[in-house]
């Protein structure tokens, strides 16, 4: 029962962690009011949660793969819904900057280590569905924080947020109470270690994940833009993100569990291979086009429907630095991305956005060429690298 119990309350916690780190977009306005300061100066703000978030999670690995990962997974989220519960409550931006900065480094540590417990925890054959099940549940949480963000600001006002604390506050506490600790029974990891993983079949994965994130990143980004220009209503662009948003919950959780079945491989073969036509079919349909919506939900769902399985490949990989290869695949290549669609912007403005989103599609041909060159994992039954001080039931 027990085994059943940790993998729900670290699910739970990623609702909350990535709940919470997603309200600053929609309160930008409101917080760049309060300040009084310029859009930039807010901007700057989740750059630098971003790069604390995102960027820092191979090293949070390697911390994740030296210490109790339990530890750190409860830690993680709480400083991720304390920063950004108070955001009603900064004085300043300065102050802000640097709560928010706390709070990336806490969540970019549960990533990695929760990642690493939901592969940990999860029976025999059926890791990828618990994968898919935790990944889905940070996802949620990102659809959520919007109505959630807007409401309570308009409900209670942005000090309001505080009164969400306690839910993230009460998982930390129960994952802390529930799970054994859990010891390290292998060599500490390194930067050393960092190096050596990221090479082989993990540095392939990688180069998939970030290839593919660059193009959906640059298109779920761009969307607002364009439908901004072709004079589409407020409205229907909220409908059509959340539908969107959505989808890629339901393709993030399809995919891990259909790998446990059919074979992690085969199930990253078949999200690269129907991206590209519906990627192409997007290109070419207009958002006015009643068919649009569709593709728009499939692109969704196939897009971080490899999400989970790709995790799952590198720890299968790499079972002695689950933490470590977690990082790299989930926070590690959004991040990178990231960084990659500053170049991007400015080409969207100079070209616009359908000639340069053609493009771009294009790069998830040689993404499709490295996945089918991937091996096949060993199928790991249970991790090797860390024993329990109580067995679970």
């Amino acid at each position: 029962m027990l085994m059943l119990v940790l993998p729900l309350i670290i699910s739970f916690l990623h609702i909350c962690n990535d709940m919470f780190s997603s309200f600053l977009a929609p309160l930008l306005p409101s917080l760049q009011g309060r300040f009084g300061v310029s859009y930039a100066a807010v901007s700057l703000v989740v750059a630098i949660y971003s790069f604390s978030s995102s960027l820092l999670q191979p090293v949070a690995g390697l911390i994740a793969d030296r210490y109790d990962r339990r530890l750190l997974a409860a830690i993680g989220p709480l400083l991720v819904v304390l920063g950004f519960g108070f955001l009603g409550f900064y004085p300043n931006l300065i102050v802000m900057a640097i709560s928010l900065s706390v709070a990336g480094l806490g969540s970019a540590l549960f990533h990695s280590s929760g990642a690493a417990l939901a592969g940990q925890y999860a029976p025999a054959g059926k890791k990828g569905f618990w994968l898919s099940f935790f990944a889905s549940s940070g996802m949620f949480g990102i659809a959520m924080a919007p109505m959630v963000a807007v409401g309570m600001e308009n409900g209670v006002g942005l000090k309001g947020l505080a009164l969400l604390t306690p839910l993230g506050a009460v998982a930390a506490f129960l994952l802390m109470r529930q799970a054994p600790p859990i010891n390290i029974d292998a060599k500490p990891s390194s930067f050393r270690d960092l190096a050596r993983v990221f090479r082989g079949e993990v540095a392939k994965l990688w180069a998939i994940s970030t290839l593919r994130n660059v193009t959906f990143m640059s298109f779920s980004t761009t969307i607002p833009f364009w439908f901004a220009q072709r004079g589409i209503s407020d409205a229907q662009m909220a409908i059509t993100l959340s539908i969107y948003s959505f989808a890629a919950v339901a393709g993030t959780f399809i995919g891990g569990t259909l790998s446990d079945r059919v074979g992690r491989k085969r199930v990253l073969v078949m999200t690269m291979v129907g991206s590209l036509p519906i990627y192409a079919a997007l290109m070419l349909f207009r958002p006015e086009s009643w068919l649009y919506i569709p593709l728009l939900a499939l692109a969704g769902a196939l897009m971080n429907a490899g999400i989970p399985v790709a995790v799952a490949m590198a720890q299968e990989y790499e079972p002695k630095q689950i933490a470590t290869v977690s990082g790299l695949l989930m926070g590690f290549t959004w991040g990178f991305a990231g960084l990659l669609y500053g170049i991007i912007g400015p080409l969207v403005e100079r070209f616009g956005v359908v000639p340069t989103l053609t493009v771009l599609g294009l790069l998830l041909i040689p993404a499709l060429v490295i996945t089918l060159s991937l091996s096949n994992p060993a199928l790991q039954t249970a991790a090797s690298d860390f024993k329990t001080t109580a067995e679970p039931s």
